[in-house]
């Protein structure tokens, strides 16, 4: 999973907190930090910052809550046992 928000955005710091709760809460999973600069988000094709994607796809737009993103983490992780 990666998490990609703007660096000097100021829901910089929401961003970092949920991406350390849900490392801790799963630690199998790869975090991915980015923090980005305008130029290289439009270059990613992200309208929307922060963006959370998960293999590959973008799974929310903006902060989403963590019981949410745990229920997508489950489903993506059903979806590969398949």
């Amino acid at each position: 999973m990666d998490f990609y928000f703007h660096d000097s955005c100021l829901s910089r710091q929401s961003v970092l907190l949920l991406a350390r709760d849900i490392q801790q809460d799963c630690p199998a999973w790869h975090i991915g930090i980015h923090p980005l600069r305008e130029y290289e988000a439009t270059a990613l094709g992200f309208h929307v910052l922060p963006t959370i994607v998960m293999n590959g796809s973008t799974v929310a737009a903006g902060i989403p809550r963590k019981d949410w993103l745990l229920r997508k983490m489950k489903e993506c992780e059903e979806v590969d046992r398949r």
